[in-house]
């Protein structure tokens, strides 16, 4: 009887052991799986893709005629926070708002020296007719950002615009959170030279 016993529990702990053992390799291939799902799934580690959509974001803004549809759009493309920045910016000489109470309001989250308070991507309010010649990344912020220098050439009035434009991801979705504009006050008619890693159909990722 103590025989039988001991063969049963001896038994038992080998068919215990080789179901552990059948479960690791279950579990690697699993982890696995998941780290390759976040590579791909993880829109901002495609730098192609994202420069694409942001120059998609500014042309279709700029370029488009119905006022409406531009603004919808751009709106969608933007953080609730950097809308309500912009545009407490643009609006600041008609509010009721000092500038030091927008500074103080920001600047723990924005440099607000570079916000501007002339439009979105252009000073020029009519519609006009741009193109981005020049799109790359200037640093990246771990998993969740990325900041691209972009320059927004204004193909009627012959200006550059430069900002440096951050990127971030939520839910696998992009957003505009902040877009700092370096030199947009003064005209400048002719295009920098444009280094090999700056252009927009670059193969970087």
């Amino acid at each position: 009887m103590i025989k039988c016993l001991v063969i049963l529990t001896v038994s038992l702990i080998l068919i215990s052991c080789g179901t552990e053992s059948s479960k690791q390799p279950e579990q690697t291939s699993a982890n696995l799986s998941k780290q390759e799902s976040y590579v791909k799934t993880n829109v901002l580690q495609d730098t192609v893709y994202v420069k694409k959509w942001l120059t998609k974001v500014i042309t279709d803004y700029v370029n488009n005629n119905d006022s409406k549809s531009a603004n919808n759009n751009l709106e969608a493309a933007l953080t609730e926070d950097y809308s309500n920045y912009k545009h407490e910016a643009i609006t600041l000489e008609y509010s009721e708002m000092t500038k030091e109470e927008f500074y103080e309001k920001w600047e723990a989250k924005y440099d607000t020296k570079y916000v501007g308070n002339g439009g979105f991507f252009t000073y020029v309010m009519d519609n006009g007719n741009v193109e981005v010649p020049s799109c790359y990344v200037l640093e990246s912020l771990g998993d969740t950002a990325k900041v691209l220098h972009t320059v927004v050439r204004d193909l009627r009035w012959k200006t550059n615009y430069l900002f440096d434009i951050k990127v971030i991801s939520k839910n696998n979705k992009l957003f505009i959170d902040d877009v700092k504009e370096l030199n947009n006050t003064a005209a400048n008619s002719t295009l920098p030279p444009l280094r090999g890693s700056e252009q927009l159909d670059s193969s970087e990722h």
